[in-house]
């Protein structure tokens, strides 16, 4: 963010680390009965193309990588878009959030990816018109492919409603996505249990904290979905017979907040686990070795007792005394090892 440092708001600044080119765009043309699908990079074909666009046909736009602030800002003052949302859109780091404006809503949410143990958002934009859904997306899942091949289906519920049901449909799209984040960090944290219940590391530690910060950034980025949500079930655009397709939307992000939640308490109960099996694995070794010093201390009273050599000790001048001797620090060992085990002492 340090270099819309000084800049006046409305500034069209990219903030990402994607390589700066020019964005592919997409124009989908449908309705119940065609759909037509087009990919374009030259500006004007795109302006010329959605100024041909009947008030009958839907249609939606998806423009992607968004690095090239320029072309987006064309773009964006092309569909008649404010500069603050420009500002917005190419503002990656951005939270979710959602605006009402009069001719348009627009919406940013994050789509996270969960890749080698490294948690990654793509930040996505959507702008829903009447009859139009803009999208612009620093990286989207596949480009929305799941959607578009809905798209294709003739009888499919998308092409046969409204924009506001595409609409949902891309949102529903990329909020699924966080199922298969907490699929592959649940079989994550299983491993990372059995490896501290058995064999606890340093690095199981490292690996509670690195998770537990995952988990605090996936809930950064779904917790303020939820106002999204129910401000698009509040507003006019949305006609009410979508309102139970939304309502479901909700219960997916409150779905996802509680198992995160659930983790999360799962992750800190590791850190008692670790320091008790630390404490067991302590305790073992302190036991062992009690039993190591306590069956050499005879031993070394009777090495000590016999090494003082006095000249008028007769044990000692017995020429049986050393076969004796090895007897008994041999079955004094072995006694205190079976009083040992009788006590259950190992």
């Amino acid at each position: 963010m340090t270099e819309k440092i000084g800049l006046s708001p409305g500034t069209a600044v990219y903030t990402g680390y994607i390589e700066e080119k020019e964005p592919d765009i997409t124009i989908v043309r449908y309705d119940a009965a065609n759909i037509e699908v087009g990919d374009y990079r030259s500006l004007d074909e795109v302006q010329r193309i959605c100024s041909g666009l009947d008030d009958t046909t839907k249609s939606w736009i998806h423009i992607e990588p968004i690095s090239d602030s320029g072309t987006i800002a064309r773009l964006s003052d092309f569909f008649g878009l404010h500069s603050l949302v420009v500002e917005d859109i190419l503002s990656v780091n951005h939270r979710p959030k959602i605006e009402e404006y009069d001719e348009y809503s627009f919406i940013i949410i994050k789509y996270a990816q969960y890749e080698e143990g490294e948690l990654i958002f793509y930040q996505i934009a959507l702008v829903l018109k009447e009859k139009q859904i803009i999208s612009f997306a620093d990286k989207s899942p596949n480009k929305f492919d799941m959607v578009n091949k809905r798209l294709e289906k003739a009888d499919s519920r998308i092409r046969k409603g409204d924009s506001e049901y595409l609409f949902l449909a891309l949102i529903d799209y990329v909020i699924d996505h966080y199922f298969l984040v907490l699929e592959s960090i649940s079989e994550e944290i299983e491993e990372l249990e059995e490896e501290i219940l058995y064999n606890p590391t340093k690095e199981s530690i490292e690996h509670v904290h690195h998770l537990k910060r995952n988990l605090m950034n996936l809930k950064k980025s779904i917790w303020p979905m939820r106002e999204v949500i129910n401000t698009l079930l509040q507003s006019d655009r949305i006609k009410q017979e979508y309102h139970i397709y939304y309502r479901d939307v909700y219960d997916h992000v409150i779905d996802i907040i509680d198992i995160i939640e659930g983790y999360r308490d799962t992750i800190s109960g590791f850190l008692d686990i670790y320091l008790s099996t630390l404490s067991n694995r302590m305790n073992e070794i302190m036991k062992t070795l009690s039993i190591i010093a306590t069956i050499f201390i005879p031993l070394s009273f009777l090495t000590g007792y016999f090494g003082m050599n006095f000249k008028y000790e007769t044990i000692l001048e017995s020429q049986s005394a050393y076969m004796w001797s090895n007897i008994l620090m041999i079955s004094i060992p072995v006694a205190l090892l079976i009083y040992f085990k009788l006590r259950k002492w190992f």
